[in-house]
């Protein structure tokens, strides 16, 4: 009894003394990993890239795979695709849905049902003007409904080859599913200016859209992106780009800049204050454009591929891959350039409207780029089952034979039987 009371009052002593705070071991905070380029700029984004646009390349990352809400950079993808898909002439008809099925509250240019747009007009209107009707618009022009568009959206996303990226919608307003990373949406870019219809619209700084059937005034459009208009923030090298914003989000944005015959793409997401987007770009290709030489890969020193894809055991399609002219890549100012090798890669072997030759630039045995070569596709017609191409040149050979055994069998009985006639 007296050891159970003895045992209380310890108890009860410890209780009532209090412990400081230093006497307390405070936990060690576990680090937080940042994916950055040692070296790089600080900047405030959460997440950003610079890349090379020739080679795709990337010059400069900050957490470039991490998940983020685009915002209205969606619409790159989304013009895009309606540049690849669309005549500029086709009317596209406004539907209810497309009008409505958005936050009104949000960017739009007043577009009312029925409402017959150019294809042109619509794909000005939702990049200069981030009009999210329009996006809507042109998304069921292409495919009809806006959730098939999506899937096509989706669907491009993985012929990229991306993993970071998924879209829900064409306009870019918040959505839980709807998201991409600073790299990836650095890839989209590129390959989007690689069609020259989209370069046009992402370098133009206003457009005028002519009246409609419901609108009798002409509506004019600007590129928000303050980098390539004068201003505080203009930068004498950016040559076009696309700006984002949503509370979720926070601000976002795509610019391109072009000096001494070097092409830049800059990403930056997650951005709270407004003016910050503009500064962290504008470092990040002064960090490019100081730090980064070009040098120059010779196009006849490239290995030319030809690849043939077969169907059903049979010859399909012959598709050859050149590289006719010089191109340039990137290098730090400090990089050993006998370290840079090349080789080249064929994807999509498989299927001949899809296959793409590539050369890989390699710096010290790690790849740092890749530029597309040149593509020619011969396409056999196998839809019959006699044969296969090869088939068909080898019975055309022995056909050719048989005719000429024909001829000097022919010839020789001529000739035997005019030497049998009398003279």
């Amino acid at each position: 009894m007296k050891k159970k009371i003895f045992i209380i009052l310890i108890l009860l002593f410890n209780i009532l003394i209090p412990i400081s705070a230093e006497e307390l071991e405070e936990p060690t905070p576990e680090p937080v990993l940042q994916d950055i380029t040692p070296g790089g700029p600080e900047i405030s984004a959460e997440a950003a890239i610079l890349i090379d646009a020739k080679t795709g390349m990337v010059l400069y990352r900050k957490n470039a795979d991490d998940r983020k809400e685009p915002a209205s950079i969606t619409k790159i993808m989304t013009v895009y695709l309606a540049t690849l898909n669309l005549d500029d002439e086709t009317y596209i008809k406004a539907s209810q849905d497309a009008i409505f099925g958005f936050d009104r509250n949000s960017s739009h240019i007043w577009l009312t049902p029925d409402e017959n747009v150019r294809a042109i007009d619509l794909e000005y209107a939702s990049f200069l003007s981030s009009a999210n009707d329009a996006s809507n618009m042109l998304a069921e022009g292409v495919s009809n409904t806006q959730g098939d568009f999506v899937n096509l959206m989706n669907q491009t996303v993985v012929e990229l080859g991306l993993n970071n990226t998924h879209f829900t919608n064409a306009h870019g307003l918040s959505d839980f599913d709807h998201y991409t990373s600073a790299y990836d949406m650095a890839m989209i870019t590129r390959a989007a200016l690689k069609n020259e219809k989209f370069k046009t619209i992402f370098e133009t700084k206003s457009y005028e859209m002519p009246p409609t059937n419901k609108q009798e005034s002409k509506r004019l459009f600007a590129n928000g992106n303050n980098m390539i208009k004068n201003g505080e923030f203009y930068y004498e090298y950016a040559t076009g780009g696309k700006i984002g914003w949503t509370p979720e989000a926070g601000y976002t944005m795509v610019t391109t800049a072009s000096k001494d015959n070097m092409d830049l793409i800059a990403v930056v997401l997650g951005v709270f204050e407004k003016d910050d987007r503009y500064k962290d770009t504008k470092a990040l290709f002064e960090y490019g454009f100081s730090n980064y030489k070009t040098m120059v890969i010779k196009g006849d020193e490239i290995q030319v591929e030809t690849v043939e894809i077969k169907k059903d055991g049979k010859l399909w399609a012959t598709a050859n891959f050149s590289v006719d002219v010089n191109f340039n890549i990137l290098l730090p100012f400090n990089a050993d350039e006998s370290k840079v090798t090349t080789s080249t890669e064929i994807r999509h072997k498989e299927d001949p409207n899809k296959i793409e030759g590539y050369v890989i630039i390699n710096i010290d045995g790690q790849k740092a780029g890749e530029a597309i070569m040149n593509k020619e596709v011969e396409i056999y017609d196998i839809s019959f089952k006699a044969t296969t191409l090869p088939l068909i040149e080898l019975a055309l050979d022995y056909f050719s034979i048989f005719v000429l055994g024909l001829f000097l069998l022919a010839s020789f009985v001529k000739l035997t039987r005019k030497a049998k006639i009398p003279e």
